[in-house]
């Protein structure tokens, strides 16, 4: 009788630690990644995002300087939703996104000739030229995030993109006066799809975006596609 009451004290003690670890895994489900709270319940969030753009692609004669083209971004507002006992969350969202891809050195500019956008020697006595061109977009993210952990997740998915608005800035000196020539309608893909990677660690992630598509229609400009590495929070 000992021995059956001791077998039974057992089996409760190891169902007892099994619900304790089925608890905590299930705690370890949901990652503390950052973001505003815009509800009670956490499912939605908000984030932001800045990064480097580093243009690929582009043709010969047409040069970029990475540490001098920027993204920045901010999901508005982004419903997260992780099955019970699932360590998988899935992600979408709507927000915006402004990107900028700035011409290396400072002897050549953007300008829009006969609806075509070309780089073109600077004219004059500009000094201090910076020529870039500018995107703004109304971003819709799809994601599936996989948690290890509370401190690690993986993220991959995509992002559509309406390009709702783009320009041709050039800023210069001249006669020491300070010019700033925007051209709009420069002829954007008004609809692109990006891939779109993170590796979570905590409150922020390291993510990867690229776009297989070009920045600008054909035949409207140079050929080049969008890569970005940043900071996602």
């Amino acid at each position: 009788m000992k021995k059956v009451f001791l077998l039974a004290l057992l089996a409760v003690g190891m169902t007892a630690n099994a619900e304790t670890f089925v608890a905590n895994d299930n705690e370890g489900a949901e990652i503390n990644d950052g973001g505003i709270k815009l509800d009670d319940d956490s499912n939605w969030k908000m984030h932001f995002y800045v990064g480097i753009d580093i243009p690929t692609g582009a043709p010969d004669g047409v040069d970029f300087a990475p540490f001098r083209s920027w993204e920045i971004g901010a999901t508005l507002a982004q419903y997260e939703y992780t099955p019970k006992n699932l360590k998988t969350t899935l992600c979408a969202g709507i927000g915006v996104d402004w990107r900028n891809y700035t011409l290396s050195g400072h002897d050549k500019m953007f300008a829009k000739v006969n609806d075509i956008v070309g780089v073109y020697d600077r004219k004059g006595d500009m000094s201090e030229l910076a020529s870039r061109i500018s995107t703004c977009s109304l971003s819709l993210p799809l994601m599936v995030k996989q948690s290890f952990n509370k401190d690690f997740a993986i993220s991959l998915g995509a992002q559509l993109n309406w390009n709702f608005y783009s320009r041709v800035n050039n800023y210069y000196e001249e006669n020491d006066n300070e010019i700033d020539i925007q051209t709009k309608k420069i002829g954007e893909r008004p609809i692109t799809i990006d891939v779109l990677g993170m590796l979570h660690f905590g409150d922020f992630a390291v993510y990867c975006k690229y776009s297989p598509m070009s920045v600008l229609k054909k035949d409207k400009g140079p050929d080049f596609k969008s890569l970005a590495v940043g900071f996602y929070f």
